[in-house]
């Protein structure tokens, strides 16, 4: 368990190491970045007895190892072998364009004007554009390549976390190890566009990395209601300020929490009190203050209107919130699991906050408070958790065991099953990408056109490949440059000079008019011959 936590503190202290630096533009160097990083670890191993979890921390070794590979192996396989991020939209282009240019130009977005090109992206929070661009460097790779795997490891850890989080609350119930195995499985009942979808299906890169670190502050947060010490207070506000970098909106609940649980702590005085808050807030409120001093047009963020999936539970989602509203109410005699529940009501709190702010600004939909469905799964998931510890202490003795390990697998398959579905392909791919990069060095990018499945293709080529302007005429226009309809332009002659296509979708009479400059793979760059009206579109240089 400290293990666990030391390798929770090397990713929020390489995520907040490498804000810090960014944001006193200065180079963001992956080998300086990922030294902090090891730093970090190192400290949290060494500080206290052994890591913020301390060295009788359960559960260690291979429990935990084994939820954390479980998950990763099951996260991997829908995209493999190419291991792109799947479906994606719009959010995965807006992602990976803030990537391409913190990729290519070393440093993060301080200039004003680059709203124009990246929009709302040029004051967002770059907490796991960082870490996709610092891991890609440091293994050598495309940051495409890590985009996947580097989130689907969040989602895995996060999964560990929520093990380790039911365990602590089942501490003397029955059958504790077999539930706490059931627990990550039990966020599956939920429905799926709020369990996987938001990474399998629509992109949301930061808000699922976040999801990791704001979960791991709660465990902290956990094993500190048990174990008050300085060092694990000092995580929780590590883990705070990491959350915030990657996505800020879910920092609420936990600090609601961090602050419920240091009223009701005992045996602490008022000073113990206010240094636990300084190593919770701290760090949450230095970087909170850098970055809105830099971008305060990113709190309009918290207002804005958006698209979320209609919250329609289904007769799994039925049975975990019935699951999860009994171990709430069994959870008021429980010191961690009280946690818990300030973790919940920090939730709702913010939930709330967020809606009327939304009605206030007259948003079309609020946005922001919906997505807090998203992370409502977890502390839902862990006090399902009780419930079912309760029903297993029904039992006769001799037979709780055996039905604790039921429960447990009926879970596992239940949530297994529930969650089962289609994977969209990924708007991405590599050898367009390949051929986009080359056209956007060798030709003008205004002059190509895109000869794509898609839309949404079309657009992530566009915008984070070729490095186009959200705020134009021609980034509004891209359902245009799909196609068939950029191919009906092609062949009557409306259509720009340069192509960027994939070679499957080109009928035979746009090959014959056309000379393919450049391949990669089943992607090629086209050219037809110049005519009057295209006087920028100059060859190749």
């Amino acid at each position: 368990m400290s293990q666990f936590g030391a390798l929770l503190g090397g990713s929020g202290g390489l995520v907040v190491s490498a804000y810090l630096v960014g944001a006193l533009d200065a180079s963001l160097s992956p080998l300086v970045l990922l030294a902090a990083a090891l730093a970090v670890t190192i400290g949290t191993i060494a500080a206290g007895a052994a890591g913020p979890f301390g060295s009788d921390a359960p559960p260690g070794g291979a429990p935990l190892a084994s939820v954390v590979a479980v998950v990763l192996v099951a996260m991997l396989v829908p995209a493999w072998p190419d291991l792109l991020p799947p479906g994606g939209a719009s959010d995965l282009t807006h992602h990976l364009a803030l990537v391409d240019v913190i990729a290519r130009t070393g440093y993060l977005v301080t200039d004003p004007a680059a709203e124009a090109v990246l929009g709302e992206m040029a004051h967002y929070t770059p907490g796991i554009h960082l870490l996709i661009v610092i891991v890609a460097a440091a293994a050598g790779l495309d940051p495409l390549s890590v985009v996947y795997p580097l989130v689907a490891l969040t989602v895995a850890f996060k999964a560990g976390a929520v093990f380790a989080l039911a365990y602590l609350m089942l501490d003397g119930l029955p059958g504790r190890m077999a539930l706490s195995l059931a627990a990550p499985a039990l966020t599956l009942l939920a429905p799926r566009a709020y369990s996987l979808d938001g990474l399998l299906q629509a992109g949301f890169v930061a808000q699922v990395a976040a999801e990791m670190f704001v979960v791991s502050g709660w465990l902290g947060l956990a094993w500190w209601a048990r174990h008050p010490r300085p060092v694990t207070m000092a995580f929780v506000g590590l883990m705070a300020a990491a959350t915030f970098v990657v996505w800020p909106i879910w920092t609420g609940p936990l600090m609601v929490a961090v602050g419920l649980t240091l009223v009701a702590a005992g045996g602490l005085g008022w000073r113990d009190r206010s240094i636990a808050l300084s190593l919770a807030g701290g760090p949450l409120a230095m970087v909170a203050l850098l970055h809105v001093s830099r971008h305060a047009a990113w709190l309009r963020m918290a207002g804005a209107s958006g698209a979320v999936p209609t919250l329609t539970p289904d007769a799994a989602g039925l049975a975990l919130l019935g699951l999860a509203l009994a171990g709430t109410v069994l959870a008021l005699r429980g010191r961690t699991a009280r946690v818990t529940l300030a973790f919940t009501f920090g939730l709702a709190l913010q939930a709330v906050a967020l809606l009327l702010l939304a009605f206030a600004r007259g948003a079309a939909t609020p946005y922001m408070a919906m997505k807090m469905t998203y992370l409502a799964v977890y502390p839902a998931a862990v006090l399902a958790t009780l419930a079912l510890a309760r029903l297993a202490a029904v039992a006769p003795r001799p037979a709780r065991s055996t039905v604790a390990w039921a429960l447990c697998a009926a879970g596992v398959i239940l949530g297994g099953r529930h969650a089962a579905g289609p994977v969209p392909p990924s708007i991405t791919a590599r050898d367009l990408q390949e051929a986009g990069r080359w056209a956007r060095a060798t030709v003008d990018p205004d002059c190509v056109d895109y000869l794509v499945r898609d839309a949404e293709r079309a657009y992530w080529l566009h915008l984070a490949v070729m490095g186009g302007a959200r705020a134009s005429a021609r980034t509004a226009d891209l359902d245009t440059y799909t196609a068939n309809a950029a191919v009906g332009r092609w062949l009557e002659g409306r259509s720009r000079r340069y192509g960027v296509a994939e070679a499957k979708l080109l009928p035979a009479e746009v090959r014959a008019m056309t000379t393919v400059l450049h391949r990669v793979g089943g992607a090629v760059v086209l050219a037809r011959a110049p005519r009057d009206g295209d006087p920028r579109c100059e060859a190749p240089r």
